[in-house]
């Protein structure tokens, strides 16, 4: 394993201890822009990349024949739950495994922005093993508008290693890969608890408490786009995400 995989590793050892208990990431609402957008039927095989500890793949697990659920980190898979129609497969996107065109649908929630190196080869991977007539659904969150970029990547940076996505950027992606019929829809996600984004993140306190100050300390055109509001010692703020529908 070389230095980056074992650095990743790490990484998620630390996320997933307390995954499960992130606000944004049980999101009902949210989850459920994701499965709507992905029209499953009961007789669908679909993979679910980056799928971590399966709430993605739980949420649609009831609507399809069987769902695979992929990731590259085994502490994240080792807090899913396998049973029924469920399974999972510790292995890289860009990593050919499966054969071509064998899915219906192809999901990835937040999983994306995790890809630093060869994203295209990511999408390219997500469409091979498409059917034709497949569908990949794609689902990041993005800053609420351009004028605040700058600071979303200047906040993410304390955080982890990523990239920022505007919604051209992950249209374009599509495009290229080779994806038809692309639609685009945005759901907010209301009032989402900056203070239970860090003390779940396993992030040192050092660094929670230098994110929570470049929060609340933000200029006011940085405060409007969120919609911030400072309640009871807790930022809350109104989270954008994209979902990006695209057809082999």
């Amino acid at each position: 394993m070389n230095e980056r995989k074992i650095e990743q590793e790490k990484f998620w050892k630390v996320r997933a201890k307390q995954y499960n208990e992130l606000q944004w990431a049980n999101e009902k609402n949210y989850l459920n822009a994701v499965v709507e957008a992905g029209d499953f039927k009961k007789n669908h095989l679909v993979l679910d990349v980056g799928t971590g500890t399966g709430i993605v793949l739980h949420a649609i697990a009831p609507k399809v024949h069987e769902i695979i659920g992929l990731d590259i980190s085994q502490a994240m898979l080792e807090h899913s739950n396998w049973q029924n129609n469920k399974y999972f497969v510790k292995r890289d996107i860009r990593e050919p495994f499966f054969h071509e065109s064998v899915f219906d649908r192809v999901v990835a929630r937040m999983a994306f922005h995790h890809i630093i190196e060869d994203t295209h080869k990511a999408v390219d991977e997500c469409y091979r093993i498409l059917k034709p007539g497949g569908k990949f659904i794609l689902s990041e969150g993005i800053p609420p508008n351009k004028q605040v970029k700058k600071d979303y990547i200047e906040i993410f940076k304390l955080k982890e290693e990523r990239i920022t996505f505007m919604p051209e950027d992950l249209k374009e992606m599509m495009k290229r890969a080779g994806f038809k019929n692309i639609r685009t829809s945005t759901y907010v996600m209301a009032r989402m608890s900056v203070n239970n984004w860090l003390e779940k993140s396993g992030l040192p306190t050092q660094k929670q408490d230098k994110i929570f100050e470049m929060h609340i300390c933000a200029p006011d055109y940085f405060k409007k786009a969120y919609n911030m509001k400072i309640i009871r010692g807790d930022c809350l703020i109104d989270i954008k995400y994209v979902i990006i529908v695209g057809e082999k």
